[in-house]
């Protein structure tokens, strides 16, 4: 009986990390599909049980998973949702102690995040006029944005870094303003620059800003 229960114990983990995979692969499913199909579609006319069939489960799962359409819709415009790249460099950042290199990875986060969704984010611009909830959304981003780089900040307060005469809120807003969509799609979009020239030009203009000489 003691061999059976140990024989149990041993399957359990190899079972919960099968488990855990297949609910990864699911969810990844549904935001592809989701994605895929907000782009095409726009978010008004897209329903659940479109997004449900083309990922292959059921409008339940989804709901499980997200919980609404709307939340479902903040994920796909998440960049840490797709992005292993900008995973990897967000923990790169959190152990980084050098100031200017810090504000160096923030312009390359900032690029690497916003590049591949240029679509969708233009899709939730333009689809706010057909679906006022997506300001909520716009909102959340906005200020999980926000509440990342004030950590930021007090970090290079901490640090003696940040520049003379510059407050913690000031400083926050510099930041906030300067890795926007906005400015990004200004440059990138609009005028053309090639996101390798935005990356250098936004990484020396943060150094600038906000980071005391030396």
């Amino acid at each position: 009986m003691e061999h059976v229960s140990q024989s149990g114990e041993e399957k359990r983990p190899y079972h919960s990390q099968v488990r855990q995979r297949q609910a990864e692969e699911t969810r990844r499913r549904i935001l592809l599909a989701a994605r895929s199909l907000f782009e095409r579609r726009g978010y008004a006319v897209t329903t659940l049980e479109a997004i449900a069939e083309k990922a292959l489960v059921s409008p339940k799962t989804i709901t499980a998973v997200f919980g609404s359409k709307l939340a479902l819709l903040a994920e796909v415009i998440n960049p840490e949702a797709f992005s292993p790249r900008v995973r990897q460099l967000i923990e790169e950042l959190r152990a980084l102690e050098d100031p200017s290199r810090q504000l160096s990875l923030v312009a390359q986060i900032t690029r690497q995040a916003y590049e591949p969704l240029v679509t969708s984010l233009e899709l939730l611009r333009t689809a706010g006029a057909v679906a006022p909830e997506l300001a909520d959304v716009t909102r959340q981003i906005e200020a999980r944005r926000r509440q990342n780089q004030a950590r930021l900040i007090a970090s290079l307060r901490e640090q003696g870094a940040l520049r003379p005469g510059l407050s913690l809120e000031e400083a926050t807003d510099v930041l906030w303003a300067l890795t926007s969509y906005d400015l990004y799609r200004m440059l990138v979009v609009e005028q053309r620059w090639e996101p390798e020239r935005y990356e250098t030009w936004l990484a020396q203009l943060l150094v600038q800003h906000l980071l005391a000489s030396r």
